[in-house]
């Protein structure tokens, strides 16, 4: 019996070395085929937007909609249009973390007269802690990270083409997952007068390695499924230390977390020696943004709010 379940260890040691080895070669095949997408092709057209629903909320009304493109790129967004909207009618345009999405156009307490609109990723959850499923989502999750930068720049062409909204100016903020995918449609789109990248960081597969620390005892394989999951998520296309500097002189605001648990502090310096001379690099207290911290959602919205606000005054 003893002899049997040592096999038995065996096997199955044996077998998970061969389903990670399977699952990096999948990952590695998976990156190499994922060139730089041509951004504005897959912007095409909009060919519909459907709303899904409308409803009054505290002070401003909801319109949740799924914006179709000619080119197949498919989403859905929030739209929050204020009762008495500011000076210059504000818009801020939303790219929250995966699981939050449209959402966050609610998060955001008391944004006065600034309308907000937030999108949903064209593509489903991320399954980051189930190994299996998250390898069978990939070529999904590839196809939709890649396809964000053009769901942003459609939903710029339908938000700034609506008569209720008009707005002379637009700030784009990425927030957590958000923050690495922010920069490319904001450079791509002069439309965006403002963008802000929020709790996120450059050198994406040292983040992904870092995530990966309680779940891969071994140094060198985390550093190599961080490595291709980043290649898989486009980051050599997407990273935001390689659009920053071609974004300027439009301002940008870089505010990242004194104590953030889920970014290593040298991917956060990666961001911050890359960022044009002149942007303004802001700080908050405790740990990374999360929707089940109040405090820190009330501070990331006073920090926009306030920059907002003494742009849109006369």
């Amino acid at each position: 019996m003893k002899v049997l379940a040592q096999l038995l260890r065996a096997a199955a040691g044996a077998l998970l070395l061969l389903l990670l080895g399977a699952g990096a070669f999948l990952a590695y095949l998976l990156a190499v085929a994922a060139p730089e997408p041509d951004y504005r092709d897959r912007q095409g057209r909009l060919a519909s937007a459907e709303v899904l629903a409308s409803y009054p909320f505290e002070g401003s009304r909801i319109e949740e909609l799924r914006l179709t493109s000619s080119s197949g790129v498919r989403f859905e967004i929030a739209l929050r249009i204020p009762d008495e909207p500011l000076p210059g009618r504000p818009l801020v345009l939303l790219l929250a973390g995966n699981e939050t999405g449209r959402k966050a156009a609610t998060l955001i307490r008391d944004p006065g007269g600034v309308a907000v609109a937030a999108l949903s990723y064209p593509f489903s959850e991320i399954p980051y802690r189930e190994w299996l499923p998250l390898l069978a989502a990939l070529p999904d999750i590839q196809r939709g990270i890649l396809d964000t930068p053009a769901a942003v720049l459609l939903a710029l062409d339908y938000l700034l083409a609506r008569p209720d909204l008009a707005p002379e100016q637009v700030e784009l903020a990425g927030v957590s997952f958000g923050a690495y995918l922010a920069a490319v449609p904001a450079t791509l789109d002069a439309r965006v007068d403002r963008l802000w990248l929020i709790h996120g960081s450059g050198e994406p597969a040292e983040v992904i390695e870092y995530g990966l620390e309680g779940r891969l005892p071994t140094p060198w394989l985390r550093r190599a499924v961080g490595g291709y999951l980043a290649r898989i998520a486009g980051a050599e296309h997407l990273s935001p230390e390689r659009w920053v500097g071609r974004y300027a002189p439009r301002p940008l605001v870089v505010i990242n977390a004194d104590a953030d648990e889920s970014i290593p502090g040298r991917a956060i310096a990666a961001l911050h020696d890359a960022v044009p001379r002149g942007t303004e690099i802001l700080w908050t207290p405790g740990d990374h943004v999360h929707p089940k911290r109040p405090e820190i959602m009330d501070l990331l919205s006073a920090m926009i709010r306030e920059r907002v606000y003494a742009a849109a005054s006369p």
